[in-house]
């Protein structure tokens, strides 16, 4: 009856499950470099340089350097681990994955009427995200349990008003109770007097595609201006599943006269595991706009700068939650919500706008240097709803995050007929950390490419290397878990120039 009771009276709720936090906002906000393999084996530092289809990208005037027309394709091949350390435990996942890298065209023309002006219109789709990874925590819960967030989520609440997602499933597995209806206190049968064992599985899959269409225009081979109308794509799908279990057994109910566990509902059993698994897919497709300058102060010098406005998803989510509870005297139980099919809700990402400054070095035809410098805050990202459900989280984005800075430096030898490339990147915390802390992500890059007539091939090796905190709930009520990522990709690129 507990179960029935409760699934009628939730069901009746008018309020819509809004799920999505900050969280969500940072992810879709935080984008890296893509493009080439030239590109990447330069870190993606092109901001100033130009002649490369990730220009349009990262400062579309960089296509108005093309002199011909160019086709390419990238292909590529990732490896991702993940080591987490929870309470002195460590496990470590790997993923592998062969994404989708990336297509350039580019046209290129001087005007016949006017022999100064040069003009160039480029189509490129470039992976910027990608989401491909498997995460295992596992390690002793330190007398901490789940169940005291369900309380303080319960705790005050009618039955009526426990969230559907959370609470509400505990109540309906047994993992908590009510025990006072004046007040509404909860009490639970986790009794975190003994330890358990926690664990969670998180696997993500999907990634940002980003279409650009470009224009350049250069003056007297000195002066370029461009603009890119961005359309990236997102799919991405996230599956968790938490765990707590009572691997010695030690909340089993006593038949002697002095029993060591006690709970306040009969016939249910001494507490033995439970589980809580969150499945949502996201999709959807955004927009934006580019805009660059790249300026040949010297022959020898080059200098750029780009703005990139905010990027508007419209976004849509597909979502389930299941919890299960398990019982030493044999009693289970298993509930979802929604029921059936799962539940769906749209809304908005609106990503911070990004300030970025170039300067590149050249050395007649032998060797380049470019440095690539962004400026981001994130406390700009927000979630958008009609009507309107993310006025907290949009107020803890503010309060919670900072301004910080990414840096892109890339070199290139020209030992004909092969280059030879190099390069690194650091893109910085949103917490406003750069170059080291946690959430700081470094980038190690190389490769080399051959010229031959018209047709080219360029191969790049990324390293990635970044840590990070992590909570498998409410950080008030469990140890943090320090998830070290590691990624490495091998690309290629072939081309021809028309």
């Amino acid at each position: 009856m507990k179960f029935l009771f409760s699934v009628t009276t939730l069901s009746l709720l008018s309020f819509p499950l809004v799920s999505q936090n900050d969280i969500d906002a940072i992810r879709y906000s935080q984008t890296f470099f893509g493009g080439t393999s030239r590109s990447k084996a330069m870190a993606g530092s092109f901001g100033a340089l130009g002649a490369d289809g990730s220009c349009m990208a990262n400062n579309p005037a960089g296509i108005g350097l093309y002199r011909k027309g160019d086709i390419n394709l990238s292909l590529g091949l990732k490896f991702f681990s993940v080591e987490a350390i929870h309470n002195g435990t460590s496990n470590k996942n790997f993923k592998a994955s062969v994404p989708f890298d990336g297509l350039t065209i580019v046209g290129a023309w001087d005007s016949k009427l006017q022999p100064d002006n040069h003009h160039s219109l480029g189509l490129s789709c470039n992976q910027i995200v990608n989401f491909n990874s498997n995460t295992t925590i596992e390690g002793k819960a330190n007398f901490k349990s789940i169940a005291n967030d369900f309380l303080s989520s319960a705790n005050g609440k009618a039955l009526n008003n426990l969230d559907n997602s959370y609470s509400g499933m505990a109540y309906d597995n047994y993992l908590i109770d009510r025990y006072d209806t004046t007040t509404n206190q909860y009490a639970t049968l986790i009794n975190t007097k003994y330890d358990l064992i926690q664990s969670k599985e998180i696997e993500t899959r999907g990634k940002i595609n980003e279409w650009c269409f470009s224009y350049a225009y250069g003056y007297k081979d000195k002066l370029y201006l461009g603009a890119t109308l961005g359309i990236p794509i997102i799919s991405f799908s996230h599956n968790s599943v938490y765990s707590e279990t009572d691997v010695n057994d030690s909340m089993r109910l006593s038949t002697n006269s002095n029993p060591t566990y006690y709970y306040p509902t009969e016939g249910v059993g001494g507490f033995k595991s439970m589980s809580y698994q969150e499945t949502y897919k996201t999709t959807g497709t955004g927009y934006n706009l580019k805009v660059g300058i790249i300026y040949r102060a010297a022959e020898f010098i080059r200098l750029g700068a780009s703005f990139h406005s905010p990027t508007i998803y419209n976004l849509s989510d597909g979502y389930v939650y299941k919890m299960n509870a398990n019982y030493d005297e044999g009693g289970s139980f298993t509930t979802q919500y929604p029921p059936d099919n799962g539940g769906k809700f749209n809304y908005q990402v609106i990503t911070p706008m990004k300030f970025i400054g170039s300067i590149a070095l050249l050395y007649q035809k032998l060797g380049v240097i470019n440095i690539d410098y962004d400026i981001i805050n994130y406390k700009q990202a927000s979630l958008q709803s009609s009507p309107q459900e993310f006025t907290g989280v949009n107020a803890v984005i503010r309060n919670k995050y900072s301004q910080t800075s990414n840096l892109r430096v890339g070199a290139e030898a020209n030992l004909k007929p092969m280059f030879v490339r190099l390069g690194y990147a650091m893109y910085g915390s949103p917490f406003g950390e750069t170059f080291t802390g946690d959430f700081v992500k470094s980038f190690y890059t190389g490769g080399i490419g051959f010229r031959k007539e018209k047709m080219y091939l360029d191969i790049s090796f990324t390293k990635s290397m970044n840590s990070e905190n992590y909570y498998m709930y409410n950080p008030k009520f469990v140890d943090k878990t320090t998830l070290k990522n590691s990624g490495t990709t091998i690309a290629v690129t072939v081309g021809s120039k028309f």
